[in-house]
């Protein structure tokens, strides 16, 4: 848990009409699993400081006895692994990536930097002319272990760059550990919504006083972008002439132009109102999908909302807002775009990224059938024959 402003772990307050009443608030994951749960300490806040201590020690105990004090790297060496990845860091290279991109590899980089490898040196205090590529599968390995295969791929790749940086820069390493590791495959999300739960999950979000939440899921899906690009979307990104709407996105850098659909529109004109009356004189900046105080949502704020009214509307819990764009895809798909059509919305660098959007539906294979009776139908009828 992060420190607050009391500087006490879990420490929080609410202010009631008859005084504040403190509280100790367990980490969220061991409050679900039921190890620990949230205590009242009172209204003395002296008091309640000495108590959220106690509690912060039974937490410390609980970890300590689970599991082993996490490892922390050391100074710097020069020509190790953690030298070469904070080369990387500081280069050119690195900052061509996209700022969602350098912040998870930074955190991969972090994490990784800390692994034991051979039971008394972590992988970043080993010199990387000693890396091998079975040390380096002993890491993927673990990382697996540690943190299941679609974020273990994604660090094997983030050391994967940063290898073949260092093969670049210096004359020391003539080869890449972290290239063909035979990486176990991960499962790719294929979870679509329907029109009936997405039109249940605007409505209830309207119900429950969230209808910032329902305006960007649809934005999601009628534009085919990620939940954290609409929620940074201001109005002055809107051209009222064309209809269409500028995105910047986040994770690659790219801007598309996308013009929004009959149904956006009407959702939209209501809302697009109430903003221009509200703040007349600063329209463009005022966001499209703000909080109940105009600010921009919290991506965890934003997401335990979501599950709040998805959960109310009866959506099950394995289908998220992110899977919007993927259901937008594949109904682009569906109705027949072009892959060129599809990565001018979807914003895609190449083909294939979108090849999971174009096959396996039911729609799709109705379209192909269909196609083949008409084909049938001008070409005439079945000449007779013995099977």
């Amino acid at each position: 848990m992060r420190p607050n402003r009391y500087g006490i772990r879990g420490l929080k307050c609410v202010r009631l009409k008859r005084g504040p009443v403190y509280f100790w608030t367990p980490p969220l994951a061991l409050l679900k699993a039921g190890v620990f749960h949230t205590a009242t300490l009172g209204t003395d806040l002296t008091v309640a400081t000495e108590r959220a201590r106690y509690w912060n020690a039974g937490l410390d105990a609980y970890r300590s006895a689970r599991a082993a004090p996490k490892p922390k790297l050391g100074p710097i060496k020069p020509m190790t692994v953690g030298f070469l990845i904070r080369q990387l860091e500081a280069s050119p290279k690195f900052a061509l990536y996209s700022l969602r991109t350098r912040q998870d590899y930074s955190w991969i980089y972090r994490d990784a930097e800390a692994q034991v490898v051979d039971e008394k040196r972590m992988l970043g205090d080993v010199p990387m002319t000693e890396v091998t590529r079975q040390l380096a599968f002993s890491v993927y390995e673990r990382l697996v272990e540690r943190h299941g295969r679609h974020s273990a791929n994604k660090s094997a790749t983030a050391l994967q760059a940063a290898f073949s940086y260092a093969a670049l820069k210096f004359a020391e390493l003539t080869s890449n550990p972290f290239s063909r590791l035979a990486k176990l495959p991960s499962a790719s999300r294929r979870q679509r919504w329907t029109d009936q739960q997405l039109a249940a999950f605007i409505a209830r979000a309207d119900e429950l006083g969230c209808a910032s939440v329902g305006r960007c899921a649809l934005i999601c899906m009628e534009l085919m972008q990620r939940p954290g690009d609409v929620l940074s979307l201001r109005w002055g990104a809107y051209d009222e002439i064309e209809h269409v709407w500028q995105i910047r996105q986040t994770k690659r850098g790219a801007v598309v132009r996308v013009p929004e659909t009959a149904r956006l529109r009407e959702a939209l004109r209501q809302a697009r109102r109430s903003a221009m009356r509200l703040s007349p004189e600063s329209f463009d900046d005022v966001l499209v999908c703000p909080t109940v105080r105009g600010k921009r949502w919290h991506r965890r704020n934003f997401t335990k909302a979501a599950r709040l009214i998805a959960r109310a509307a009866g959506i099950p819990d394995d289908l998220q807002i992110r899977d919007l764009r993927r259901t937008a895809a594949t109904e682009g798909a569906s109705a027949g775009a072009t892959p060129s059509e599809l990565m001018a919305v979807g914003g895609w660098a190449n083909q294939a990224s979108i090849r999971p959007y174009l096959v396996y539906t039911s729609e799709q294979a109705a379209s192909f059938q269909a196609k083949r009776d008409t084909y049938r139908a001008r070409k005439g009828p079945l000449v007779a024959r013995a099977f």
